[in-house]
């Protein structure tokens, strides 16, 4: 299971908040562009901001994120208490979970946003190519 599934549970099981990128994106139409620009990225940090802002979490942010300077605002805007997360695993796999959606993107798009999200860094970096949705679950709040 991809990054979706464990941020949900994840976030069930830290009695956390679950926000998603991909969601605020579309509800604010940021994302009717192919290529997301950097700047509408930026714009969902904001609104991330500000549903969280006032609210102690935690918050679990699920997302791609494709730009270094995308996440860097991000952590810049929650400063402390913040735990980053990167789950990564081999294309092939993601390829195999495309193809398990009920929205498939096609393996050409899958090796795209592969690539561009594989050179953002940031946080701990979870290879859950061969992990459970457990155990990935598990790493995570054990590196909490």
């Amino acid at each position: 299971m991809g990054k979706t599934t464990v941020s949900k549970l994840l976030a069930k099981k830290l009695g956390a908040e679950y926000l998603s990128v991909d969601k605020i994106l579309s509800d604010n139409n940021l994302d009717k562009d192919d290529d997301i620009s950097v700047e509408n990225f930026l714009k969902a940090n904001e609104i991330i901001t500000g549903i969280s802002d006032g609210n102690r979490g935690p918050y679990v942010i699920d997302g791609n994120f494709y730009y270094q300077k995308q996440i860097d605002d991000l952590k810049n805007r929650f400063k402390d208490g913040v735990a980053i997360f990167t789950i990564t695993s081999t294309v092939e796999k993601c390829i195999k979970r495309d193809a398990q959606r009920e929205k498939v993107y096609g393996e050409d798009s899958v090796r795209y946003v592969y690539m561009v999200v594989s050179k953002v860094k940031a946080g701990i970096e979870i290879d859950n190519t061969d992990l459970t949705i457990e155990e990935t679950i598990q790493t995570i709040i054990d590196n909490l």
